[in-house]
């Protein structure tokens, strides 16, 4: 099975071709417009946001899947997706940007992560919690419950890990590949793209080049093979 996540900056049905290429199972896709569930061709697509040009989207080869129940909107941006074989969490974090949208919505992983922890735990199937966490332990300030330390203590508790992270060795914050750079400037790079597994052995991980993806987006994609 092949997973990708990529925050496409705008506009994904224009570039879909460049991600259906690489013949993925699932795909996490931040910043996409809202599309019918049948638009891509063998693929079913769910979306969340409350912007209708830029939201989360997930697209998904298994006809069986669906948006669980327990599908909280006030979490922004978070989808609960169902398969007969995976349970999925996809992740375009708006962190402290949610609050316009009033005091009862959340943008924080963190959040997210506590809402759903009793679904995640729950029986013995795959879990994929992923994508764009727009955050990083170098940003991590004290007493944060947001902090991306606290995040990844929080999903290591319930038994997720960071693939990159187990496959390559990296330390968190000294990450050797970017997924995103800033103002698509290769000098402002950073790590901010994850995907955690739980029951599932990752065998390889690929980041998109810099050079390969900056026209389309200033986020790289990032492809787990498990």
């Amino acid at each position: 099975m092949k997973i990708i996540s990529w925050n496409c900056n705008l506009n994904f049905a224009k570039k879909y071709e460049h991600v259906e290429s690489l013949d993925a199972d699932v795909l996490i896709i931040q910043e996409c417009e809202n599309l019918k569930e049948d638009y891509f061709s063998g693929r079913k697509f769910f979306w969340t946001g409350r912007i209708q040009n830029k939201g989360l989207g997930i697209l998904i080869r298994d006809g069986s899947a669906s948006i669980h129940p327990s599908n909280n909107k006030n979490l922004i941006n978070f989808l609960p997706i169902q398969s007969d074989d995976l349970k999925i969490i996809g992740v375009w974090a708006y962190n402290h940007r949610a609050v316009k949208f009033g005091n009862e919505v959340s943008g924080n992983t963190s959040d997210a992560i506590e809402y759903y922890k009793n679904w995640l735990s729950v029986g013995s199937k795959p879990c994929l919690f992923g994508g764009d966490f727009n955050n990083s332990i170098i940003w991590d300030k004290p007493n944060s419950d947001n902090n991306f330390q606290n995040i990844n203590a929080k999903l290591n508790d319930l038994g997720f890990v960071s693939a990159y992270h187990s496959i390559t060795g990296d330390s968190f914050g000294h990450e050797n590949e970017a997924t995103f750079f800033h103002t698509k400037n290769e000098s402002k790079k950073y790590h901010i793209d994850y995907l955690y597994t739980k029951s599932l052995y990752t065998k390889s991980i690929t980041i998109g080049k810099y050079k390969d993806w900056i026209k389309l987006s200033d986020h790289s994609p990032v492809m787990i093979e498990v």
